[in-house]
């Protein structure tokens, strides 16, 4: 046990491992994993290895509730309560510059702003939401408004005062009703600057949508990169990177086949992915706006031809008409990365038919929380059933 960094800790709903020293959260998400994976009838070594950076200050996004005291979190245990704090540790410094010109201002401007009352659900300002690029050093903050609210405009035109004068590069407004409680919306307008904000990953610049997906820990991200790249041992004709995102994986591998292939359902992702292939000049790379599980309609040839999938879907795991396709195509190396271990594992096990577990590593993507990101290695067998 140590002394947690955060004074709120315990408190603040967020992070729930500071009182743990890093080495210990580690140890204790490895034997996690290597336990839920034991449950699927799959052994993990004890040795694998878990990749890991700076245990605070990581985080390229975060959501704040607005409330009378200005930013902040909800409670432990409480949707009608939020604690504030002057500092988020976990947050990139990116974050926290933004963070704190954010609270100056629902300071000084408290008299005149309309805040939401999560109880009484009603009021203007709901959310903050902002994303930093942790190696770009790029902002953006997105101002959630109670789309019921009855003083929309005059609210509406403090925030654009902000705006003029604030020094984050990018602020954008976004709508939910009053019985909703999200804080990222499909459609937001532009108050300043743009929609999209630009990330550094090695030697190549990846653009996400401030209201789409990437993933939260960029350096993090980085050692997966890395770790897949390294188990890539030649080139193929195909390479498909399904549940792709702005292309991050399918790009930083337009060098492992001659055709790359990257399938996303989310428009505001697919958008940022094309901008994102004539970014990087990886002129083999195609998209296609389409969910997953409609792979085997989309005309990508792979018979006789040798292939690779890269795999990073959502915490729900790997859709029944995804496996079918896959145990239909075969290709020959599947590199699965996971936000959920335990549904990883009911996938690998469902593969393993035709596939070997060749390797498997952790990634402490999330520091002081109990979330852990995964990547296996599934290599086709020899004499795989027909």
């Amino acid at each position: 046990m140590q002394k947690p960094r955060c004074p709120v800790f315990g408190i603040c709903g967020g992070c729930a491992l500071q009182d743990m020293d890093h080495i210990g959260q580690m140890q204790m998400k490895k034997a996690m994993v290597i336990e839920d994976f034991k449950r699927q009838k799959i052994e993990l070594s004890p040795d694998i290895k878990v990749y890991f950076k700076d245990e605070y200050a990581y985080r390229n996004r975060m959501d704040f509730p607005i409330f009378s005291e200005g930013l902040g979190q909800r409670m432990k245990g409480r949707f009608d309560k939020l604690v504030h704090f002057e500092r988020c540790y976990i947050s990139n410094p990116g974050i926290n510059a933004v963070f704190d010109e954010v609270q100056a201002w629902l300071e000084k401007e408290k008299n005149r702003l309309d805040i939401f009352d999560v109880v009484k659900r009603h009021g203007t300002f709901r959310y903050a939401t902002i994303r930093s690029g942790f190696f770009s050093g790029e902002s953006s903050v997105t101002f959630i408004f109670n789309a019921d609210s009855q003083a929309i405009d005059p609210q509406k035109q403090y925030l654009k005062e902000f705006a003029e004068k604030a020094a984050v590069k990018n602020v954008l407004l976004g709508f939910v009703r009053y019985n909703t409680d999200q804080s990222v919306v499909n459609e937001a307008e532009v108050i300043k600057g743009s929609d999209t904000i630009a990330e550094k990953l090695g030697p190549l610049t990846y653009n996400f949508h401030t209201q789409g997906f990437f993933q939260s820990n960029s350096a993090v991200f980085m050692d997966i990169i890395r770790w897949i790249k390294e188990r890539i041992d030649q080139p193929y004709d195909v390479l498909l990177d399904l549940y792709g995102g702005v292309g991050t994986l399918g790009i930083s591998f337009s060098d492992a086949a001659k055709e790359i292939y990257i399938v996303d359902n989310n428009p505001l992702n697919t958008a940022c992915a094309e901008k994102n292939i004539a970014a990087n000049s990886a002129l083999n790379v195609k998209v296609f706006a389409a969910d997953a599980e409609k792979t085997g309609t989309l005309g990508i040839d792979l018979a006789g031809r040798r292939s690779i999938f890269v795999l990073d879907p959502p915490r729900n795991g790997i859709h029944r008409k995804v496996h079918t396709y896959i145990k239909g195509v075969r290709p020959e190396k599947i590199f699965y990365v996971s936000c959920n271990h335990k549904t990883q594992a009911e996938d690998i096990r469902k593969l393993s038919e035709i596939y070997d577990l060749k390797d498997f590593a952790v990634f402490d993507m999330f520091p002081q929380t109990k979330h852990v990101e995964t990547a296996a290695m599934l290599e086709l067998k020899t004499q795989s059933p027909v």
